[in-house]
C-alpha cells in the first residue's frame, strides 16, 4: 500500500506534536474512510475547535479553518494535537504545559518536551479561561442547551424516515445531512467533558489530608449518568421469559431507546446493536446467571448510600475550616453537575452518529444484495466524494474496495506511533502488533491509575470483546483492554475492573463509580499478561493489581 492512507492530515507546523493517548481508548483501531469523512473530518474536528473557542484556550486566528488542527488522521488512525492540549496548559491560570503531559503522557519515551513559542502567552485568552472557569465553580444547576441538545437529537430520530423506501441518492443525503448536527453537538461535549475533570480535582485537592480515598467516593452513586438506563433495561429484560411476547415487545423497544449504542460506537462503520443485536441479546442471556442482589438498581443504591457517609466524613473532618469546607461543597456541587453532563453530551453524540450509520448500512445492504460489495460495511471503505460516483457505477469500484479492504486489515495490523512530532513516520516502517509479553507472577503488583474506590480480591475473567457469550461469572474481576458503553452490562456482575487504557474520568471509572466496584485503569496489557482465573487483588485507592495465584 501507499506511504499515506487516503483519508490522511498533514500534521500542523505550528502545533506540530500528536498523540494516541486518550483518544486510542474510544477509537483503539483505524477509523473507516467514510466514517471520518461523515463524522470525524468533518463534524467533530469543528465542533473540537468551537469547543476550544468558547473554553478560550484558543482563538480564531491561530487555527487551521479547513482542517482544524486540534485532531489529525495518520495511518487511519486518530490522533489528539498534544501540542494544542500542552496550550491549554501554558494558558490556564496555575496550570502548565508540563503538567498536561503528566496527565496524558506520563514518562512515554518518545515525548518531545514543550518548546515555549512567543504566541503561546495570549492575556485575553487568559482571561476568557479565568471566565470559564468562574462559570464552572458557580453554577447552580445542569445548563438547558443540554436539554435542547437532546430534544433536537430525539426528534430528528423520531422524524427518520422509513430507509427501506428511500432511494440510494436520499439515503447519501440523509446522512451528509446529520454532520452539522455532530459538528454542533460537539462543543459542548468538548466544553462539559473537560468541565468534568474540576469538580473531582477539587475533591481530591481537598481531601489529600484527610483520606485520598475518601474523593472517589465522592463522586460514587451519583445518579444521572447515562449509560446506567441501558443497563437497567438489559437487567429488567434478563427477568423475562426470552420466548414470550413481552419480551419480544420490551426488546424492541429498547433497540429503539438504545439501539445507537455498541462496540467502537465512535465510528459509523461499526454495527451497534441497532444493526447487529447479537452482542446484546448475549449480555441478556449473561444476566440471566445473575443473583438479584447483583440488580444495577441495588448496585446503585448501595453506592449512594456510600457517598453520602463519605460525605459525612468529609465534613466531620473539615470541621472549624471553613476554607476547606467551601472547597469541598463547591466540588460536591460541581461534580455533580459536570460528571454526569459529560456523559449526557456523548449519549447525544452517539445519537447524531448513528443517523449516519443507518441510512448507509442500508446502501451498503442493498449494494450487497445486488452483488457490488461482499458485506455490507464495505460502503465505508469509500470517501464521501466518491459516493455519487459509486452510485452511478458501482462495478468501476469493485477493485477498489477489494484493495481498500485489504489495505485496511493491514494497517489494523500495524501498531501505530504514539507519539507524532511533525512528521508520520511512512507506514511501511511501522511495526506489526504483536502479542508477545512478559507473563505475570506470583506476588507481582501491576501499578495503574485509581479509577473507583475501594479494594477486592477475585478471579480474574479476561474479555476482550464485549458480545462473548461466554461473559463472565457475578463476583469476578472483569479484566478488559478498553471498554465503551457497551460493556456497561458486564459492570453488573463484576466484583471489580481492570482496564488497559483509561483516564481518571473514562467510560470504565465513570460507570465503576455509579455502581460501587473497585477499578484500576491503565494498567498496562493488563488483559495480555493477567492470565485467566489467576487470583488477583485490585486496590481502587491506590491504583495496584497484585497477583495472588496464578490458574
Amino acid at each position: 500500500m501507499d506511504e499515506k492512507w487516503i483519508t490522511d492530515w498533514a500534521p500542523s507546523e505550528r502545533f506540530p506534536m500528536y498523540t494516541r493517548s486518550n483518544v486510542g481508548e474510544i477509537m483503539p483501531n483505524p477509523c473507516s474512510p467514510l466514517g471520518w469523512d461523515l463524522v470525524w473530518g468533518a463534524g467533530v474536528a469543528f465542533g473540537w475547535m468551537n469547543g476550544h473557542f468558547r473554553w478560550g484556550s484558543s482563538a480564531p486566528d491561530e487555527i487551521n479553518h479547513d482542517q482544524p488542527d486540534f485532531i489529525a488522521c495518520f495511518g487511519g488512525y486518530v490522533y489528539l494535537n498534544m501540542s494544542l492540549i500542552r496550550l491549554v496548559g501554558e494558558r490556564s491560570p496555575g496550570m502548565s504545559a508540563q503538567q498536561m503531559d503528566d496527565i496524558l503522557l506520563g514518562s512515554h519515551p518518545d515525548v518531545v518536551p514543550h518548546t515555549p513559542h512567543p504566541d503561546d502567552k495570549r492575556p485575553e485568552l487568559e482571561e476568557q479561561i479565568e471566565a470559564t472557569m468562574g462559570w464552572i465553580m458557580t453554577i447552580a444547576e445542569e445548563p438547558q442547551e443540554l436539554m435542547e441538545d437532546r430534544k433536537t437529537i430525539l426528534e430528528l430520530r423520531e422524524n427518520r424516515p422509513d430507509l427501506k423506501t428511500l432511494s440510494n441518492e436520499d439515503l447519501i443525503n440523509r446522512a451528509r445531512s446529520v454532520t452539522s448536527y455532530i459538528r454542533e453537538f460537539f462543543e459542548p461535549y468538548y466544553v462539559y467533558g473537560t468541565a468534568s475533570a474540576v469538580g473531582p480535582g477539587l475533591l481530591s485537592q481537598v481531601c489529600a489530608e484527610i483520606d485520598p480515598s475518601l474523593s472517589g467516593r465522592l463522586i460514587s452513586g451519583l445518579d444521572g449518568i447515562d449509560s446506567v438506563p441501558m443497563t437497567v433495561d438489559i437487567w429488567e429484560l434478563s427477568r423475562l421469559e426470552k420466548n414470550s411476547s413481552e419480551f419480544a415487545n420490551k426488546f424492541e423497544s429498547f433497540l429503539k431507546e438504545h439501539g445507537c449504542r455498541g462496540p467502537g460506537e465512535w465510528d459509523a462503520a461499526n454495527p451497534t446493536w441497532e444493526v447487529d443485536p447479537n452482542p446484546v441479546t448475549a449480555a441478556i442471556d449473561a444476566m440471566r446467571k445473575v443473583d438479584d442482589n447483583f440488580s444495577p438498581s441495588s448496585k446503585q443504591a448501595q453506592a449512594a448510600a456510600d457517598r453520602l457517609a463519605a460525605e459525612k466524613q468529609a465534613r466531620e473532618a473539615l470541621a472549624g475550616n471553613d476554607e476547606a469546607l467551601e472547597l469541598l461543597e463547591t466540588g460536591l456541587r460541581v461534580s455533580k453537575i459536570f460528571v454526569p453532563t459529560r456523559e449526557r453530551t456523548k449519549l447525544t453524540q452517539m445519537m447524531a452518529i448513528h443517523e449516519v450509520r443507518l441510512p448507509i448500512y442500508e446502501l451498503g445492504e442493498r449494494m450487497t444484495n445486488e452483488g457490488y460489495l461482499e458485506e455490507a460495511n464495505d460502503i465505508f471503505l469509500l470517501l464521501n466524494d466518491e459516493l455519487d460516483d459509486f452510485l452511478e457505477d458501482p462495478n468501476s469500484f469493485k477493485k477498489t474496495i477489494a484493495q481498500r479492504r485489504k489495505d485496511f486489515e493491514l494497517l489494523s495490523s500495524l501498531e501505530e506511533p504514539f507519539i507524532v512530532n511533525g512528521e508520520v513516520p511512512p507506514i511501511s516502517e511501522w511495526n506489526k502488533k504483536t502479542s508477545s509479553v512478559k507473563p505475570v507472577q506470583i506476588g507481582e503488583t501491576l501499578t495503574g491509575l485509581s479509577g473507583s474506590p475501594g479494594e477486592i480480591t477475585g478471579r480474574a475473567k479476561i474479555v476482550t470483546d464485549p458480545g462473548d457469550p461466554r461473559g463472565l461469572e457475578q463476583g469476578e474481576i472483569l479484566v478488559a483492554p478498553i471498554t465503551d458503553p457497551a460493556w456497561t452490562p458486564l459492570f453488573i456482575p463484576a466484583a471489580g475492573v481492570v482496564v488497559d487504557v483509561g483516564a481518571p474520568m473514562s467510560h470504565s471509572v465513570i460507570v465503576s463509580r455509579e455502581f460501587g466496584i473497585p477499578c484500576v485503569v491503565s494498567v498496562h496489557q493488563a488483559a495480555e499478561r493477567i492470565p485467566d482465573g489467576a487470583l488477583i487483588q485490585v486496590d481502587g485507592n491506590n491504583g495496584t493489581v497484585t497477583i495472588i495465584e496464578l490458574p
